[in-house]
């Protein structure tokens, strides 16, 4: 995948935004580090492209997820387990003053 430097995006919006067609994806640095992606897009497929990208940030978030329950042991936990967990919560609520 092409990567091009966010100054030659400033300076050339129009040349990048020709090779994001060409290219289907490019990656944007900053100081060298990648901190964007643009991706070739057109009113048919507007939709479908911006709903395909929440949809993979939320499936790198349920890795994540994932991933901490593993390393804490939380994925070991049982359906009572998590269900006691839930109801000593929310009795701790009902208990702490309110504010607002």
């Amino acid at each position: 995948m092409k990567m091009i430097p966010s100054r030659q995006l400033a300076a050339r919006p129009g040349q990048v935004l020709s090779e994001v067609q060409e290219e289907g994806a490019i990656v944007i640095t900053r100081d060298g580090v990648p901190c964007s992606i643009m991706i070739a897009t057109s009113d048919a497929t507007l939709v479908d492209d911006i709903q395909e990208l929440v949809f993979a940030r939320a499936r790198r978030a349920v890795a994540a997820i994932r991933r901490l329950a593993a390393q804490t042991g939380s994925a070991k936990l049982t359906s009572a387990q998590i269900d006691a967990e839930i109801a000593a919560v929310r009795k701790a609520r009902q208990r702490a003053p309110r504010r607002g």
